[in-house]
């Protein structure tokens, strides 16, 4: 039986990666080092058409990028956007598109089509390739290429999944499991040595965060965590979308058995969580009433942040001031300072105002 290889490459592999997360018929798992290795990568049109989702792809029309093992395999179908080195990448580098039952995406004709995509540090490095170009032709600035990178770096080691042709305005699939870690992604980095990219990437990482539960959570976290060159506050990092432990004198009065809030600082014994949706409805704000009894019995603070908080960057202001006000005696005498070039510095709310351009989509972008 012949075994074929399609490895997508930049764009391409995050659109799979991105459709298979949010697909209940696919699955992602490491790479099989001997189908990436061993399989055929002579990939022909018939192939390509039959293999590749045609919700997402469409090579007939624009070509698909793809990665061969060097200059001299690269392909010259006219279907194929080539690029070569997957030879020198190890395995970890990659994933491969199953279907739910184990068997790899393309079958049928008596052979079968294994697909992979770029793992979450080498989809790191693509992008960050991608966005230093754009950086060196003037048409980026360095800050913004690390704003679009925290971003993706985010969603890659988060719990939630853009739309893989609309990113910015598609609906967003939630409650997923991650591909990996940031500190798994910076590992990977290593072995990627001076590639392009890689600097730029690693960077990125380093200032993200695992455990994200949606763009408006990435969106949120960039407000509190990013340096203020990039608009953020640079609070220290909150465990995300993590369980809390309730203390064992409130267990038998508490209305959850479990609460996972979306920004929790055990150091201020604070929690924000971003209420999405419709919460107008009597069920909708008894819940949030009972989640706001839950949170006081357990003696920590609690911010709702709503859609309205994020209407623009004075409504964004407004919010930090009252996080300030609420984690201040917690801490030192410098703080106040602190805070205060990051509420009013005219620098620091420019910066602010490119994150949200940003991050936001662009229906509720200022």
């Amino acid at each position: 039986m012949r075994e074929s290889r399609i490895c997508l490459a930049a764009r391409d592999s995050l659109k799979m990666l991105r459709l298979a997360r949010r697909t209940a018929g696919l699955a992602l798992v490491p790479a099989d080092e001997r189908a990436l290795r061993g399989a055929d990568d002579s990939v022909s049109r018939d192939e390509l058409l039959e293999t590749l989702p045609r919700e997402v792809f469409q090579p007939d029309l624009h070509p698909v990028h793809l990665r061969f093992d060097d200059a001299g395999s690269r392909s010259r179908c006219s279907l194929v956007q080539a690029h070569s080195g997957l030879g020198v990448l190890p395995a970890d580098c990659y994933l491969e598109v199953l279907r739910s039952s184990g068997d790899p995406l393309g079958e049928g004709g008596g052979g079968c089509a294994h697909v992979f995509v770029e793992s979450g540090g080498m989809m790191m490095a693509s992008a960050a390739s991608a966005l230093a170009a754009a950086v060196a032709g003037d048409r980026l600035s360095e800050d913004e290429a690390q704003i679009k990178l925290v971003s993706l770096a985010m969603e890659l080691c988060g719990i939630y999944a853009r739309d893989p042709l609309r990113p910015l305005s598609g609906d967003v699939a939630h409650d997923l499991a991650p591909i990996g870690t940031v500190s798994e992604a910076i590992e990977l980095l290593g072995s990627l040595g001076r590639r392009r990219g890689v600097a730029l990437a690693r960077r990125a990482l380093q200032l993200a965060n695992d455990g994200s539960g949606s763009a408006m959570e990435t969106f949120w976290y960039g407000i509190f965590c990013l340096p203020p060159r990039l608009g953020g506050a640079h609070l220290p990092r909150p465990l995300q979308n993590v369980a809390l432990e309730w203390p064992a004198d409130v267990v038998d009065v508490v209305s959850h058995e479990r609460m996972r809030p979306d920004f929790h600082w055990p150091r201020y014994r604070t929690a924000c969580e971003h209420q999405g949706g419709d919460h107008t409805s009597e069920r909708a704000l008894a819940e949030d009433s009972r989640r706001a009894r839950d949170y006081e019995l357990c003696h920590m603070h609690y911010l709702p942040l709503t859609k309205e908080d994020a209407r623009n960057e004075g409504a964004v202001r407004a919010l930090l001031a009252q996080l300030f006000e609420v984690i201040g005696p917690y801490e030192g005498e410098s703080f106040p300072r602190r805070a205060r070039r990051v509420l009013n510095d005219p620098k620091v709310r420019g910066s602010r105002r490119v994150l949200m351009g940003h991050l936001l989509p662009p229906v509720t972008c200022p």
